[in-house]
């Protein structure tokens, strides 16, 4: 089968690994990758500022098949769900999962690329906004009680995870670098972690959640919209 998905890093809060999803519910990868690191970031973006840019696509999550708006959905071993304005991502349980929405041949520009996401998967589960142009990638990792950033350079900044304060989160090339930002409401963006790598072109954007097969009771992730500005 051809592989819809093919993503590789690892990050400092525990598992995390970008398999292949060849359309069947198969995937290859390892999902047991654990690495360790941690540190804080602080101030605000510099281009945008308090604002909020659209890359020209998005998903409201408003179609009948989920992620159809955005590009394509990722499906191994849970299921994908949308109603009311709502992606709703319920992996199995005891299952190696990795479920939600890519989007290829993505251009990353100023505008970058940025989730809402009203409920993040329960630890150990990860929720993980990518960003993947040529060999580089970066991410945004959730694991309640903490956010992680990863850089292509394997660096990696960990911080308290606040639902409420952070119900966005965005990736976003700026000044030869890439910051990483959150934001209570799409518009208000705080940084927490930034790279000096130049991190522009075009790639593959994902939003996802992945749990182990030792997970009997992953509940359930909701992502309001990617790469839709707030009204």
């Amino acid at each position: 089968m051809r592989p819809v998905i093919a993503l590789l890093a690892c990050v400092a809060c525990g598992r995390v690994g970008f398999g292949a999803y060849d359309g069947d519910g198969g995937q290859s990868g390892d999902d047991d990758g654990s690495g360790s690191g941690s540190g804080s970031g602080s101030g605000s973006g510099s281009d945008l500022g308090n604002s909020c840019a659209s890359p020209g696509y998005g998903d409201t999550f408003d179609e009948a098949l989920p992620c159809s708006q955005f590009g394509m959905p990722v499906a191994t071993n849970g299921g994908l769900a949308t109603a009311n304005g709502t992606l709703t991502i319920t992996p199995n349980a005891n299952a190696n999962t990795m479920l939600g929405c890519e989007r290829a041949n993505s251009a990353f520009g100023n505008a970058g690329a940025f989730v809402e996401v009203s409920q993040a998967i329960p630890a150990p589960g990860q929720t993980i906004l990518l960003v993947q142009i040529g060999l580089k990638s970066a991410s945004i990792v959730v694991t309640p009680p903490f956010i992680t950033y990863l850089d292509p350079n394997a660096n990696s900044v960990m911080t308290s995870y606040d639902a409420t304060a952070m119900r966005w989160w965005r990736l976003r090339p700026v000044d030869g670098g890439l910051n990483a930002e959150t934001a209570p409401d799409g518009k208000t963006w705080t940084r927490f972690a930034s790279s000096g790598t130049a991190f522009t072109g075009t790639g593959t954007v994902a939003i996802f959640v992945q749990t182990a097969s030792s997970e009997n009771a992953p509940g359930t992730a909701k992502i309001e919209g990617i790469d839709v500005c707030p009204p």
